[in-house]
C-alpha cells in the first residue's frame, strides 16, 4: 500500500503498484530528513525562533555579531525591532502582549501618557516594556503609565530600586535653592 500522504498526488491506479510502494518506502528517510531541514530553515527566518540564523539577524540590526547568549541576543534584536516600528496603537498593543498579559492600551491626551493595563495572571517584564517604549517614544509623549489589576500580592523579581527620602524643612534654618520663604 502506498502511504496515505502520497496518495493525494498519485492517480488511483497507482495505489496497489508494488514498484511505487518500494520507491516510497526507500525514499521515506530522505523525504523526512528534507522536511526536518526545511522546517529548521523556516525557523531561522524569525529572530524569536532562530538559533544558527541569529548571526544574520545580528548583522541586520547591529552590523556585527553580539558576543552574548542566545536569549540575550534575541532580547536585543527584539528591542531593536520595536525601536524601528511606527508609534501606533496596534504596535503598542503588540508590545504590551509580548511582555505580559495585556488588557488594554489607551492614550491620555491631557497628560501625554500611554497607559498599559495588565492582568496579574503571569509575569510582566516591566523593565523590557519601559526600555522598548523609551526607544520608540516620540517627543510629544511624556511617558508610559503601567496599571496592573491584581489579586493578592505583587512580587518584583528584579530591577533597580529607587528610594527617595523627604526631610521636613525646619523653620528658621537656611536652605539653598529658594526654600527659605516656606515658613
Amino acid at each position: 500500500m502506498i502511504p496515505e500522504q502520497y496518495r493525494r498526488v498519485l492517480p488511483p491506479q497507482w495505489y496497489e503498484n508494488k514498484a511505487a510502494e518500494y520507491h516510497f518506502e526507500g525514499a521515506k528517510a530522505a523525504i523526512d530528513a528534507f522536511n526536518a531541514q526545511r522546517l529548521d530553515i523556516i525557523k531561522q527566518f524569525s529572530p524569536w525562533s532562530a538559533t544558527w540564523g541569529l548571526d544574520a539577524w545580528d548583522w541586520i540590526y547591529f552590523g556585527k555579531k553580539q558576543p552574548l547568549s542566545i536569549e540575550e541576543r534575541r532580547k536585543n534584536i527584539r528591542a531593536q525591532h520595536w525601536a524601528r516600528l511606527p508609534f501606533t496603537m496596534p504596535v503598542l498593543q503588540s508590545l504590551g502582549r509580548t511582555v505580559g498579559n495585556l488588557l488594554s492600551v489607551t492614550e491620555d491626551f491631557a497628560a501625554k501618557e500611554i497607559i498599559f493595563e495588565f492582568q496579574q495572571g503571569g509575569p510582566i517584564d516591566l523593565l523590557t516594556l519601559h526600555n522598548m517604549f523609551e526607544r520608540m517614544r516620540p517627543v510629544h509623549v511624556n511617558r508610559e503609565r503601567i496599571v496592573i489589576q491584581q489579586k493578592g500580592s505583587l512580587v518584583l523579581a528584579s530591577g533597580p530600586v529607587h528610594i527617595y527620602y523627604d526631610d521636613p524643612l525646619m523653620c528658621g534654618t537656611f536652605y539653598a535653592g529658594g526654600e527659605n520663604d516656606l515658613c
